[in-house]
């Protein structure tokens, strides 16, 4: 599966991703950022080559579920031996310093971040006419927001790289604050939403960043920051033309990826290459299992949890559509296990689909504005623009009763009610870790899990293990331990 518009990483550029240094661009021949930039074409190959990045088994097309949904209570590790158990690292809070998954998560967003630096580095100096400078910019800077983004919330402090470096200045990296982070990613997000489009006028373009994918991302950053008025006001401005579908289930088909609920996706296109294998949903489905005749598989190292299904109330639409069961017997119903349904498509070939993978969407920025507005105060009041009115916009689509203040008669009940809103209606779509990381009762609601789902009796959690540790190659190659230590409990 490939992006659609995407074109082949630049024929004369490896962004590397080695085990010496995982954020160096080295050029393999003479050609090199400052000589090949210098039409607009070349800067949309290079901007491509940053969305490119998204697709990648390190990112989205693979680990960060590991990292994002198998860590949480959503999904677990059918196999515990699979991958000679470092997945069920994951899963378990037992990860090492030298997991893969941990490795392959930060190498694949500081690959992103070097392709946008690359851009970033020549643009303005660069004769192309103005509309794609701005387009272009403002595209790479949502990427890199984005990148770091994910990066802060996985591991905490990490270096800060907004330019182009040679080996010998990489080597002298140090782990930038997390507050330093998050002031350039809100940077980065603000002059992206005002460089971009509100909309794209050709169609090919449709799943590139818009002024709205920066103002919702840029909310859902001050969120996670506790900023809430400034919150509030970036998910207020992402223009016109976004809403929720009437039918959660027309989300996911592949023939519907062009609707006003995405703010932003990473896109995939079947029958491209699928020899590479790179099917974000190949470990989300069972062993073998058919589906309008045609038969799926995946070692299903992505398997919703018994917790995550009884969080689903009686009558929620989202169930069906998000997850299913498989039986080792379907005669005598013999439950094998449940399995994400939300993604599946009709493959071209083994690990070849064409379905979208939604990054942001108008109910991730319902539920964000009634967080918000609750932990401003809370309210009782339940018309339109308020908390209450946000959290049953999304309620309603489910097809659930409403909330009203006499179920939730408070700020802490009310804010319970919007996480495990959250938890349902972004199943699967790798919110669910960061929302637990930032809630105030993350850690007791993982050691229950674990307790109830595994029988652990002393789960080996704490609120260290809210970040990754920094991969070891990084801690050996910098050997630095005032300015690039490991993170504590590692």
């Amino acid at each position: 599966m490939k992006r659609q518009y995407i074109l082949p990483l630049l024929g004369i550029l490896t962004f590397s991703a080695c085990s010496k240094d995982f954020i160096n661009l080295t050029p393999q021949s003479n050609q090199t950022t400052s000589t090949f930039f210098k039409t607009a074409s070349d800067f949309e190959q290079g901007v491509n080559a940053v969305y490119d990045g998204l697709q990648s088994a390190q990112t989205y097309g693979k680990t960060y579920y590991y990292l994002m949904e198998v860590r949480s209570d959503n999904t677990d590790i059918w196999d515990r031996g699979a991958l000679a158990g470092v997945a069920s690292q994951i899963d378990f809070f037992t990860e090492v310093t030298t997991n893969p998954f941990v490795s392959d998560g930060y190498a694949g967003a500081y690959v992103i971040i070097t392709r946008a630096n690359a851009v970033l580095d020549q643009i303005d100096a660069s004769a192309i006419p103005d509309a794609s400078k701005k387009q272009y910019k403002g595209e790479a800077l949502f990427l890199r927001a984005l990148s770091y983004f994910n990066l802060v919330r996985l591991y905490g402090a990490v270096p800060l790289v907004t330019k182009m470096e040679t080996t010998s200045q990489a080597l002298g990296h140090k782990r930038n604050a997390v507050t330093e982070i998050y002031a350039q990613i809100e940077s980065d997000l603000q002059t992206a939403a005002s460089l971009l489009p509100a909309v794209y006028a050709n169609a090919n373009d449709y799943g590139r960043a818009t002024a709205g994918s920066a103002f919702g991302l840029l909310g859902k950053v001050l969120v996670t920051e506790k900023k809430w008025a400034d919150a509030l006001a970036a998910l207020k401005n992402l223009g016109a033309g976004y809403s929720l579908l009437n039918d959660y289930v027309d989300l996911y088909k592949p023939a519907n990826v062009v609707n006003p609920e995405i703010l932003f996706a990473v896109r995939f296109k079947k029958g491209l290459n699928p020899s590479e294998g790179n099917n974000y949903f190949a470990d989300m489905v069972p062993v073998s299992f058919y589906y309008n005749g045609v038969q799926y598989g995946g070692s299903n190292n992505n398997r919703p949890t018994h917790d995550l299904v009884a969080n689903y109330e009686p009558g929620d639409k989202r169930l069906g559509v998000s997850l299913d069961t498989i039986y080792n017997n379907s005669a005598t119903n013999v439950v094998k296990g449940n399995y994400v349904k939300k993604y599946f498509d009709v493959p071209g070939a083994t690990n070849d689909g064409g379905s979208n993978f939604p990054v942001l969407r108008y109910a991730d920025i319902l539920l964000l504005q009634a967080e918000a507005l609750n932990e401003q105060a809370y309210s009782g009041a339940t018309g339109p623009g308020t908390a209450f009115g946000f959290l049953n916009a999304v309620r309603k689509r489910a097809g659930l009763a409403e909330k009203t203040p006499a179920d939730l008669p408070d700020q802490a009940s009310f804010r319970n009610a919007v996480f495990r809103e959250r938890r349902v209606e972004l199943a699967f779509e790798n919110d669910r870790w960061f929302d637990l990381a930032r809630s105030s009762n993350g850690v007791a609601v993982l050691q229950a899990h674990l307790k109830q789902e595994y029988n652990l009796a002393t789960p080996v959690l704490n609120a260290d293990r809210l970040l990754f540790p920094i991969p070891q190659s990084e801690i050996n190659i910098h050997n630095d331990p005032a300015n690039f230590p490991q993170n504590k409990g590692y």
